[in-house]
């Protein structure tokens, strides 16, 4: 089972929820939310999506409790669309205060700085407000987006630009050349690891949740080559429309490092500890509805 970035609901679908935020806001949104993530739980095909995780975060869950927890897992990850297209829409998301000390002191460093984060609560609402507020530093985000992928972005709900320039995570040799230059001049590089979207060359083996799965080591080999401070920081949603952002850790990767991959293999695993200590406190949001472990 690989990731795709395609939404299970057809565009149709997805406009009647921005209808329902127009007409309701993202309270009446959340009452028809209810309905179709509690159908979507009962079939076969999204229970698949959501057990390679949920059955490795709670491994006694089966039967009746393992549907219970696959309608969280769906229940919190679509409120957190919901809040997405509100933010879009109406204009209104909200970052709890206590981010605001980090914001202010990444933003008086010189250098350049890579987020790496994961898919875990608001993380597009978190990308777009560090990207709206950088105060004139250049930020990229790097990933991946399907032609078909339907739901909307912050900004395409509001008819604006991109505030952030996209770098596909498929470019390869082009794309590290695009956030070299942008992290050595001291920019924002907004990334996810718990994905394999990229390079699969780039990879080390370790272990999420006692079983192995690989891990992409090129946010560390970036900083190594630029002189980038690394940031482990992961979004969760608190309530309607609140977004915090958790710093987990932060780390200096020795400059000169190069293509050999055993010498990134300290960081990948201190990413990992982070993630899992996210995990274990907020399990149902935490999103990767694939086999991440395959």
């Amino acid at each position: 089972m690989r990731w795709s970035s395609r939404s299970l609901g057809s565009k149709l679908q997805h406009q009647v929820f921005y209808l329902i935020i127009r007409l309701a806001g993202r309270h009446g949104a959340y009452c028809l939310l209810f309905f179709v993530v509690s159908w979507y739980a009962l079939l076969p095909s999204v229970r698949n999506r959501s057990k390679p995780y949920l059955t490795r975060r709670f491994p006694r869950a089966n039967g009746i409790s393992l549907l219970l927890r696959t309608w969280r897992l769906q229940w919190s990850f679509g409120q957190c669309l919901v809040d997405r297209a509100a933010a879009g829409i109406l204009g209104d998301f909200y970052m709890e205060p206590t981010v605001k000390g980090e914001f202010e002191s990444l933003l008086d460093e010189s250098r350049g700085i890579i987020l790496l984060a994961a898919h875990t609560g608001n993380w597009q609402i978190a990308q777009y407000a560090l990207a709206t507020h950088s105060n004139g530093r250049p930020v990229a985000v790097l990933g991946h987006r399907e032609d078909a992928d339907v739901d909307k972005e912050i900004f395409e709900h509001q008819g604006k630009e991109k505030p952030y320039q996209f770098v596909s995570a498929g470019d390869g040799y082009p794309a590290s050349v695009a956030l070299v230059n942008l992290l050595r001049k001291g920019g924002f590089l907004c990334t996810t690891g718990d994905r394999v979207t990229g390079d699969e060359k780039a990879l080390l083996e370790t272990e999420f949740l006692g079983h192995s799965l690989k891990i992409s080591y090129l946010p560390f080999r970036l900083a190594s080559a630029t002189g980038a401070r690394v940031i482990f920081v992961f979004a969760r949603r608190t309530r309607p429309g609140w977004c915090e952002l958790c710093f987990m850790d932060s780390v200096h990767v020795p400059e000169g490092l190069g293509g050999a991959p055993e010498g990134y293999r300290p960081y990948v695993r201190q990413y990992v500890a982070a993630l899992e200590k996210f995990v274990y406190k907020h399990p149902y949001q935490f999103f990767n509805f694939c086999n991440i472990w395959e």
